[in-house]
């Protein structure tokens, strides 16, 4: 789990583990994301205020029967990237994890049901400002 506590928005975090490595776009102030690699190493962060993101807001997404609800209060879509998806045991223990592909994730304005996920699972959606 990353978490930011700093006063500064996080972009562009890249996480390894092994030969395995993902980016978490964006992480403002006081958010946590999920990452689904074992024994993660940050790496390295840009650091910018978080005024200069433009009005973003964090993509959120909700377990629900049949799917993820995608929830994005943006003007416009962002780049998905996909998303970490992680499991916890009911002492609230991480027990697993994966990644989801891009394609499988939804960073469009308003709310979407696409299927994936578990109960009981956390989503954390990688939604990008960049297009690239």
């Amino acid at each position: 789990m990353l978490e930011n506590t700093s006063t500064l928005a996080a972009y562009r975090i890249t996480v390894t583990s092994g030969s395995r490595t993902v980016e978490v776009p964006v992480l403002l102030p006081g958010g946590r994301s999920g990452v689904a690699l074992d024994h993660p190493a940050v790496g390295p962060v840009i650091w910018i205020a978080p005024e200069a993101l433009g009005g973003f807001t964090p993509v959120t997404a909700d377990v629900v029967p049949g799917g993820v609800r995608y929830r994005s209060g943006n003007c416009r879509p962002l780049t998905s990237r996909g998303a970490a998806v992680l499991f916890r045991a009911p002492d609230g223990r991480i027990t697993g994890g994966e990644q989801l592909p891009a394609a499988s994730v939804s960073c469009a304005p308003g709310e979407r049901v696409l299927p994936g996920a578990a109960a009981g699972a956390e989503v954390f959606p990688y939604c990008d400002l960049r297009t690239e």
